[in-house]
C-alpha cells in the first residue's frame, strides 16, 4: 500500500484523533465480495479506530458503496470478514446508524417524530428535543418533512442517525444532492458533532475536498483494495482553501486519476 509523502507538504504522518474516541473499533480481514464473475474487492485489510473518521474515495464503481455496505451489515463477503465493535457486522445494528444521499423522511410524521425512530427503545422526548437543538432543528420539531428546505431534511436525518448515540455513523453520499453553501453547513454540523461525541465515522464521497474537510484519514479505493492511504494531522482549526489542504487534496486526485 502507497502512502502519500506529506512530510514534503509540511503536514505530520501520525495519525491524531481530534476527540476522546467513543465509537467502536472496526477491522476488516481478507475481505472479497464478488458478483457473479466480476470481482469488486479482493482480500482487502483495512482497520478504523475507535473515534476515527474515515473517508473513502475512488472513481465509480471502485467498491466504495459495496465496502459501506458491507461494513453496515446489509451485504454479505464472498470470502474473509467484517467485525464492529467485535461482533460480526451483520449482528452489529445496535452499534450503527446510516445516512443516505436521501435523507428518507417519513412524509406523514412530524420532524419530532421522525428522529424519535432512531430510538430502538421507543420514544423520549427529552432525547428528541436535545437531537434537534444540536441540529439547529428545534424550532422545527413539529413541522412537516415536506415543509423543511433539502438542508434542514438532512439535519432531521442526522438527528435522527445520532439521538440514540452510536458507536459508529456511515454515511452514504449523505451532502451529495445539496447546494455548495447549504453542504459547507452541512459539513461543519457533521465535523462539529464527531468532535463532541467521539462516534466512529465512515464517509463514502466523490467530493475529496470533503473528504479532506472531514477526515482523520482518507483511503483511494481501486482494482479491488486500497490504492493510497492519507492520514490528516488536526492541531487545531484549518482554513478551508489553504495550502496545506490543497496539497494534501491534489496527491489524492493525482492517486484516484494515476491507474
Amino acid at each position: 500500500m502507497q502512502m502519500p509523502d506529506l512530510a514534503a507538504h509540511g503536514v505530520p504522518t501520525p495519525p491524531m484523533l481530534r476527540h476522546a474516541p467513543e465509537g467502536v473499533e472496526i477491522a476488516i480481514r481478507n475481505l472479497g465480495r464478488s458478483f457473479g464473475g466480476q470481482r469488486v474487492l479482493v482480500n482487502l485489510d483495512l482497520d478504523v479506530a475507535p473515534g476515527e473518521f474515515l473517508s473513502i474515495v475512488g472513481k465509480s464503481g471502485c467498491g466504495k458503496s459495496t465496502l459501506l455496505r458491507l461494513v453496515a451489515g446489509l451485504d454479505r463477503p464472498t470470502s474473509g470478514s467484517v467485525t464492529v465493535g467485535g461482533l460480526p457486522a451483520h449482528e452489529a445494528g445496535d452499534h450503527l446508524r446510516i445516512m443516505f444521499q436521501e435523507p428518507r423522511l417519513l412524509p406523514w410524521a412530524s420532524v419530532a417524530e421522525n428522529v424519535a425512530i432512531g430510538l430502538p427503545r421507543g420514544p423520549d422526548p427529552r432525547a428528541v428535543a436535545e437531537a434537534l437543538e444540536q441540529v439547529q432543528l428545534a424550532d422545527k420539531a413539529g413541522f412537516w418533512p415536506a415543509q423543511l428546505s433539502g438542508g434542514q431534511r438532512q439535519r432531521a436525518a442526522l438527528a435522527r442517525a445520532l439521538v440514540s448515540h452510536p458507536g459508529l455513523l456511515l454515511l452514504d453520499e449523505p451532502l451529495g444532492a445539496l447546494d455548495a453553501l447549504t453542504r459547507l453547513t452541512m459539513q461543519n454540523l457533521i465535523r462539529d458533532m464527531h468532535d463532541r461525541a467521539g462516534f466512529t465515522a465512515i464517509l463514502v464521497t466523490h467530493d475529496v475536498a470533503e473528504a479532506v474537510a472531514l477526515s482523520d484519514r482518507v483511503i483511494v479505493l481501486g482494482q479491488g483494495g486500497i490504492l493510497t492511504e492519507t492520514r490528516i494531522l488536526r492541531a487545531g482549526p484549518t482554513t478551508r482553501g489553504s495550502a496545506e489542504l490543497a496539497a494534501i487534496e491534489t496527491g489524492i486526485l493525482d492517486a484516484i486519476f494515476a491507474r
